[in-house]
């Protein structure tokens, strides 16, 4: 996890200082901490479910595009802004919070979010269980917004957040807090990507019903011409319909 979390570090600083390459179609926006749903392969490459999905997506439309490797909330920021009017983010998740501020172009997949717990420990199923619990999220999310709702009874003061999802885990083994809120499939990648075998091992974590319907899109803003928004649609849809996208999402978890 350290090798991962260093090099995340490494290629966000390098591409901090490098503005959007004009020359692409579009700017893609992204947050490489997304463990097994967006991550760094190498140079303008992504890895993960939802990376493979859009970028194997636009190449067979070629479609060319830039990445730009962002913390979530800077991403989120900077695709509202959509200062060259051509940039996208993935993945955005469809929530009331978010449906007027964006363009859904188009649904990659959908996910679940899950409240993540350590043996021994309280297994968290519902909201409910989660009241007074200290609970890790990941800054400018919609798992954020979600766990913010009234209706679901949790007190901000014991919701922490943090820029980089891994953190999160990292928390959740130290004890620092009592869950960890965050997407089935990033949450499930961490941990078997991360655990030792030892000390640490699969059967060391507890992880809770599905408690919310995550819709995975790529999107962008009123700003992006229709004609773009529409090409980018279309490549998505289309990928969507050979064997290859069916084979990528059967890694969501059930």
């Amino acid at each position: 996890m350290y090798k991962v979390t260093l090099f995340y570090f490494c290629f966000f600083t390098s591409s901090m200082f490098s503005p959007f390459c004009y020359s692409a179609d579009i700017s893609l926006l992204a947050d490489g901490s997304f463990t097994g749903e967006i991550e760094l392969i190498g140079d303008n490459q992504l890895g993960g479910l939802g990376g493979e999905i859009v970028s194997k997506a636009l190449k067979a439309k070629n479609i060319t595009f830039d990445l730009e490797w962002r913390p979530w909330a800077r991403a989120y920021k900077e695709a509202l802004d959509n200062k060259n009017k051509k940039t996208f983010i993935i993945p955005l998740t469809r929530i009331v919070e978010r449906e007027n501020l964006f363009v859904w172009c188009s649904k990659i997949y959908d996910a679940h979010t899950v409240f993540i717990s350590m043996k021994g420990a309280a297994k968290v199923n519902t909201f409910k269980e989660a009241q007074n619990l200290r609970i890790g999220v990941i800054a400018g999310s919609s798992y954020l917004a979600i766990l913010k709702r009234p209706e679901n009874g949790l007190l901000e003061d014991n919701i922490e957040t943090v820029a980089f999802d891994s953190r999160n885990f990292s928390k959740l083994i130290g004890k620092r807090i009592d869950a960890w809120f965050t997407l089935d499939i990033v949450g499930i990648t961490t941990i078997k990507n991360s655990i030792d075998g030892k000390i640490l091992t699969e059967k060391s974590f507890q992880i809770g019903k599905a408690i919310a319907k995550q819709e995975k899109y790529i999107g962008t803003t009123i700003d992006t011409p229709k004609e773009l928004i529409n090409k980018v649609h279309d490549a998505i849809e289309s990928f969507k319909k050979t064997s290859e996208y069916t084979k990528i999402i059967s890694r969501i978890p059930n």
